[in-house]
Formats: C-alpha cells, sequence, structure tokens
C-alpha cells in the first residue's frame, strides 16, 4: 500500500473515533494492521475476551512469525487454561490444552508436559511455579505487564503503536477543502451554496440543467466576480427578460450548418412603418419576393451578414414587438444598408430607446459561453 492510501487510513480511523464508532475503528485497526491499540488491549485482556484478544493480536502477528510472538500467545493461552482450572472447569481447561496449547509441545515438550500434569491437581497453585498465583484479576495485570514488554520489544509492532501527529478532523478538513474548490470551477457560483450530498461532484446549476441566476436583484450590477483566482465570467448585458418566440422559429438557425461570426453586426430599426410578422425569420432565411414586387436578390452584403449573424447560435432571447399590425408593404430596397454600431463580446451595455408612437421591430440576440 502506497503511502498517501496508509495516511488516509488514519485519517478514517481518526473519523471513525471522533464519531463514535468503537467497534469499526479496532476492526479497522486489526484489518489494516497499522496501529496496535495497546489501550484496548489491555481493557480487552483485562477484562478475559481472550477471543477478541487473539483476533486483535492476528492482524498484527501470528504464532509462528517470531519469538516474542510465541511467548505472547503462549503467556495468554497459559492464563486461560489456569482460569478454567481455577474454576474447577475440566473440560474447558482440556479442551483449551488440546487445541490453543498443544502447537507449542513442537518447541518445548516439557513444557508442555508440565502443562498437562496440573489436570491431575486439585489446585494448580500446589504447583512450585504458580504458588504465588493469585485471584484472577492480579494475575492479567501482573500478565499485563510481561505482554507489554514483549510487544514493544517485537520488531513486527515497530512504529504500529502510536499515531502519527495530525490536527483533529484533518478529514472533514479536506473535504472542505475540496467542495470549496469544486464550488471556485463552478460557472455562476452561488454566494451561499448549499451542500447536499458528496458523492458526486459540486454544482450550483440547478436541478433541471438551466442555468442559476446571478446572485444580485438589479442587473445594473455587472458580473459578479468568480472567488479565488479565477476570472469573472463575462457580462451578458443588463438585456430585460423578453418573451421568446416560438420553438418553431428557432429551429431553422439550430439547424444550420453556417460557421459561426463571432463580433456580429445588429442592424439599426427599419422605418417607421416597416413591420415583419413572426415568419420574418423564415422570410431573412429563405428570402422570396413579395407578391406584386419586382424580382429581386436579397442575398446582398448586409442580408447575408445579418443572416450569418443569426445562425452563429441559438438566440438565448427574442423578442416582437407588436401584435396586430399591418402586412409588410416595403421593398427590400427599404431594409437598411449602412452599420449604426459595432457591438464586440464584453462591451459596456448600450441602449436603444424606439419611437412610442410608430411601428417598429426590434430582433436582438446574444452570443453566450457558458
Amino acid at each position: 500500500m502506497s503511502s498517501l492510501s496508509r495516511e488516509l487510513v488514519f485519517l478514517i480511523l481518526q473519523f471513525l473515533d471522533e464519531e463514535k464508532f468503537k467497534e469499526t475503528v479496532h476492526k479497522l485497526e486489526q484489518e489494516s494492521g497499522f496501529f496496535f491499540n495497546m489501550k484496548y488491549f489491555e481493557d480487552q485482556v483485562q477484562a478475559g475476551e481472550w477471543e477478541e484478544v487473539e483476533r486483535y493480536l492476528s492482524g498484527f502477528t501470528k504464532v509462528e512469525d517470531n519469538r516474542y510472538s510465541m511467548k505472547i500467545f503462549f503467556e495468554i493461552r497459559k492464563q486461560k487454561y489456569l482460569e478454567a482450572l481455577d474454576r474447577q472447569d475440566r473440560p474447558k481447561a482440556v479442551d483449551i490444552l488440546v487445541k490453543d496449547l498443544r502447537v507449542f509441545a513442537s518447541f518445548n515438550e516439557d513444557l508442555f508436559k508440565e502443562i498437562t500434569q496440573l489436570l491431575t491437581l486439585d489446585n494448580f497453585r500446589q504447583n512450585e511455579q504458580l504458588s504465588k498465583y493469585g485471584d484472577t484479576k492480579s494475575a492479567r495485570n501482573i500478565m499485563l505487564v510481561e505482554l507489554k514488554k514483549l510487544i514493544e520489544a517485537n520488531p513486527l509492532f515497530r512504529d504500529k503503536l502510536a499515531l502519527p501527529a495530525f490536527k483533529a478532523s484533518r478529514l472533514r478538513t479536506l473535504i472542505n477543502q475540496s467542495l470549496n474548490w469544486q464550488h471556485q470551477l463552478c460557472k455562476n457560483p452561488r454566494p451561499n451554496p448549499d451542500i447536499k450530498t458528496l458523492f458526486i461532484d459540486h454544482t450550483c446549476a440547478s436541478s433541471n440543467g438551466t442555468r442559476v441566476p446571478p446572485p444580485t436583484n438589479s442587473p445594473l450590477n455587472g458580473p459578479v466576480p468568480r472567488p479565488g483566482v479565477f476570472s469573472p465570467l463575462g457580462g451578458h448585458g443588463p438585456f430585460q427578460p423578453v418573451v421568446s418566440p416560438p420553438p418553431s422559429a428557432i429551429a431553422g438557425w439550430m439547424s444550420s450548418n453556417n460557421p459561426s461570426m463571432p463580433h456580429g453586426v445588429a442592424p439599426p430599426p427599419p422605418p417607421p412603418g416597416l413591420v415583419q410578422p413572426p415568419s420574418s425569420i423564415a422570410f431573412l432565411k429563405h428570402p422570396r419576393t413579395p407578391t406584386g414586387g419586382p424580382g429581386m436578390d436579397y442575398q446582398t452584403a448586409d442580408s447575408e451578414h445579418l443572416m450569418k449573424r443569426l445562425r452563429a447560435g441559438q438566440p438565448d432571447e427574442v423578442s416582437f414587438s407588436g401584435s396586430n399590425h399591418q402586412p409588410n408593404i416595403y421593398s427590400p430596397d427599404d431594409l437598411p444598408k449602412f452599420v449604426v454600431r459595432n457591438l464586440s463580446q464584453g462591451s459596456n451595455v448600450m441602449s436603444m430607446d424606439f419611437h412610442p408612437q410608430q411601428q417598429t421591430i426590434l430582433l436582438g440576440w446574444t452570443l453566450v459561453s457558458l
């Protein structure tokens, strides 16, 4: 396991301990083998939880690993055997002798025979070496002193008896830093993001995939700077909300394959009385000769430039002024042929006023890069 993966285990151990997942903490300690919790080990020995004591030890060493490990397991199983004899539970003592202590016979057969002879005594304290054996609690405490010395001397426990030094709640701190970084990458960051899940990367986009409105009540305040070192998003201009055209009117622009034309030119308003119905979008794309008028080619420089500008991308907003107007009675010669103003990307906001009485039509659009 890499060094970073090992450190991640320590961070998880710290988190589990802070959240009071006590059993899970010690299970991870045992399964990873990275940290031997001496306090937990002592508590289990003093409580006589022998199965848990050996299970926990098994994550760090086995009986046959070295002489220190062999001595550790022998002392634990011998204490379990003596306690069974002290309770006069000979069947349990025999079971421990056969299953747990027999493995040591191959290393020291004389010692195993001496332990077996304890079964013939009414009180194992009659054995000279065990004459000073007191009660169970004191015997466990004496054994713990010996076990701690063996564990500290065992090379397999080196660098596993103490946790690395790092600040409290380190894992939470790293997650918060990650969320802050993800928030800086949002295209439209909200001032107070609501983090509801860690399963996916954070984004300020709404649930239906639409763009999030900028965090301001007035469109005249301009773009909101992005936090951190990222440059702010380009302003889209303080255009007031207008009614969008029906989907059929926009479909013609979206299907166009013409290349994009950056920095398009917006034509001036037509002469008074020049009104185009909603079908004028199709009229611009597929020019036709008006009824009763002379046949003319509408693909002039200005109209072609306008068509390319419209086809560069789907407009965000389109507004049609006036709902009930007279049919178009003007010829193509009445269309404007000169540029009123060049609008470059990122330019300051501009407004245009129109005559309140004369019928006019305004076609507005923006190219937005998200």
